[in-house]
């Protein structure tokens, strides 16, 4: 199967997922964030748009605790 039809049907599959995380200190953010998120208190929901739940949980730790912006 060629890259783009491999890349088209990844992107097919994608989905929102809803991702809790709880936070142990705050947190604080400058410039955009890539998610449609919320926190009440030290809990953290956001919508990630990912392959798996697994992928969306790992995205939204990577940008919360690796400060990794490139998800």
């Amino acid at each position: 199967m060629s890259d783009i039809k491999l890349l088209m049907n990844r992107i097919k599959q994608l989905s929102y997922y809803e991702v809790a995380v709880e936070l142990y200190e705050p947190i604080q953010f400058k410039g955009a964030v890539p998610f449609d998120m919320e926190i009440t208190g030290n809990i953290v929901v956001a919508q990630v748009l990912a392959n798996s739940y697994e992928e969306a949980e790992h995205k939204l730790l990577k940008f919360l605790f690796e400060g990794e912006r490139d998800v």
